[in-house]
């Protein structure tokens, strides 16, 4: 339901921005743009290490963790870009892209005496080894920007996501290819999908008038990812967030 009302928040100042452009006399510039950077997907005081499995059974016991790695983000795709007054400082932007990005999960081993019985086994994960969640989607940045320097400027905005890849938490073993990675049933895990709200802030640099570059930091409004733990513990809400630098070329 919160990401709903978000969705329709967002899909509104969508639809406000594009009523101020109909009414602008300035004409909006087309742009082509690609860029790479990194993600990760954690809470803001808490991450996957946070995680622990202890399991005790007769002589036999073993503890491990979840550590996390960033993954890659690509992607690319166009846009209209513009002033809000002929030659003013403050402007929009708004871009479709293809994105795809992720983050890694590896169980690391922690301690290990006797042998489990098979009951047990069959639900651990495998140790040392990174199991990748990628995703594609369809990605649309809407940013406010303000150029108080020839070669400078700032930006904030909204994202929103639609994602095309499958849900790692639908499907196979309890809660999907990510429960199999995280081996045993101590947590329930539950991935937002296919619509994901975010936002971000960055700088840009106006090369010249067709080429511009852009680096943001970026994060989910809403969280990605709930993991509720089997006990009483408080649930742990992940987002993902990272870094990206975008190249812009102005078309003719």
């Amino acid at each position: 339901m919160e990401n709903s009302r978000s969705l329709v928040l967002f899909l509104s100042a969508i639809g406000l921005l594009f009523c101020n452009l109909a009414s602008a006399q300035n004409k909006p510039k087309c742009y082509v743009s690609a860029g790479a950077g990194a993600t990760t997907v954690r809470g803001f005081n808490t991450s996957f290490a946070d995680l622990q499995y202890s399991v005790r059974e007769a002589d036999a016991s073993i503890d491990y963790q979840l550590n996390s790695k960033p993954g890659i983000l690509i992607n690319g795709g166009a846009g209209l870009s513009g002033t809000f007054e002929q030659d003013g400082i403050i402007g929009w932007d708004v871009g479709l892209n293809v994105q795809s990005a992720g983050f890694g999960l590896t169980a690391e081993l922690l301690d290990r005496k006797g042998e489990l019985s098979s009951f047990y086994r069959d639900m651990l994960p495998e140790f040392g080894k990174t199991k990748n969640f990628r995703y594609w989607a369809l990605h649309m940045p809407v940013s406010i920007t303000y150029l108080p320097f020839e070669y400078i400027g700032f930006k904030v905005g909204a994202d929103l996501y639609y994602q095309f890849s499958s849900n790692i938490t639908d499907s196979e073993f309890p809660y999907g290819s990510l429960g199999r990675a995280m081996g045993l049933s101590y947590y329930t895990a539950k991935y937002q999908h296919p619509f994901q709200l975010g936002a971000h802030i960055g700088v840009f640099a106006p090369i010249n008038e067709q080429l511009r570059i852009d680096l943001d930091a970026f994060t989910d409004i809403t969280p990605r990812l709930n993991i509720n733990p089997a006990t009483s513990k408080d649930d742990f809400k992940f987002r993902e967030m990272g870094v990206r630098l975008n190249t812009r070329y102005y078309l003719k």
